[in-house]
């Protein structure tokens, strides 16, 4: 098995895509948006990384994740519909991908220990 086939390289990918968003981030400076962080461009970067687990054993729990992740976005727009009595994009998108990147984090953590197990 070559390295890039382990699930080792998938944590490897993702220490990689931090180092090049934090290096980015440096070079822009005060142009970078300030309501932008590094955890909301590692987001994709999670979800990568779990589809590339597929084959080492995390695809039985990759189905059960995105239900998981719709579930969360049809949650966020009701609540934010029957609280606020309307729903507005930039709300409802921050709220929807800050718990999409605490949602991604898990898992991946938890696909990794399916891969490895």
């Amino acid at each position: 098995m070559a390295f890039w086939d382990s699930p080792v390289a998938q944590l490897a990918i993702l220490a990689v895509g931090w180092l090049l968003i934090r290096l980015v981030k440096r070079i822009f400076g005060k142009h970078w948006p300030a309501q932008v962080n590094t955890w909301d461009l590692i987001t994709p970067l999670l979800l990568l990384c779990s589809l590339l687990l597929i084959p080492h054993g995390a695809g039985a729990l990759l189905p059960w994740l995105v239900i998981g992740w719709m579930a969360i976005g049809i949650m966020v727009t009701l609540i934010q519909a029957i609280h606020n009595k309307e729903l507005l994009y930039p709300t409802f998108f921050r709220t929807f991908w800050r718990l999409t990147d605490l949602y991604w984090i898990i898992g991946f953590v938890v696909c990794f220990i399916v891969a490895i197990s």
